[in-house]
C-alpha cells in the first residue's frame, strides 16, 4: 500500500469506520452499559471524522477523552486529549500519572456511552476545575 494516496487512505478509513458503527450502535445494553463519572479519562471509539475534526486511531478509531459533563447514563460531553497536540487557545495542559496531556476544548462533543472502551484514570481535581472554568469561558 505504499502507493496509496491520502485520498485513498481516507476513503478506506471511512469505509472501515462505517462497518464498525453498527456494531457499536446495536450492542446489547449489558455489553454496552458502562458506568462512568465526570473527571474520568476513557479510551473512546471517537471515529473517523470530517476535515479538522479529531479522529480516532488504530482499529477501534479510538482516542482518550475526559468526561467533562455526564448528562445521563447514556450521554456525556467529551473533551479529547492528546500527548502530542499543540498548546494554545482552548487547550489545557495537565499532568496525570507523570505523563503530560493536552485537553482540546475546541474539539469537545457529546458522545454515547456505547463508545467507551477502557477507563484510563481520573483527571486531578484542580485540573478538572481549570477545565470547567475554560469551558464556561468558551461559552
Amino acid at each position: 500500500m505504499e502507493d496509496e494516496t491520502l485520498k485513498e487512505k481516507i476513503l478506506r478509513w471511512f469505509s472501515e469506520w462505517a462497518k464498525m458503527k453498527p456494531t457499536i450502535h446495536f450492542a446489547q445494553p449489558t455489553e454496552a452499559e458502562v458506568y462512568f463519572r465526570e473527571r474520568q479519562i476513557w479510551w473512546t471509539s471517537i471515529g473517523q471524522n470530517i476535515g479538522s475534526e479529531e479522529n480516532g486511531k488504530h482499529g477501534n478509531f479510538e482516542r482518550p477523552v475526559i468526561v467533562l459533563k455526564k448528562f445521563n447514563p447514556q450521554t456525556f460531553l467529551a473533551v479529547p486529549i492528546s500527548t502530542q497536540a499543540k498548546e494554545g487557545a482552548y487547550r489545557l495542559v495537565f499532568i496525570n500519572n507523570n505523563a503530560r496531556f493536552i485537553a482540546n476544548l475546541s474539539q469537545m462533543r457529546v458522545l454515547s456511552s456505547k463508545r467507551l472502551l477502557r477507563l484510563v484514570g481520573t483527571m486531578p481535581p484542580a485540573d478538572y476545575e481549570r477545565l470547567q472554568k475554560m469551558y464556561h469561558e468558551v461559552l
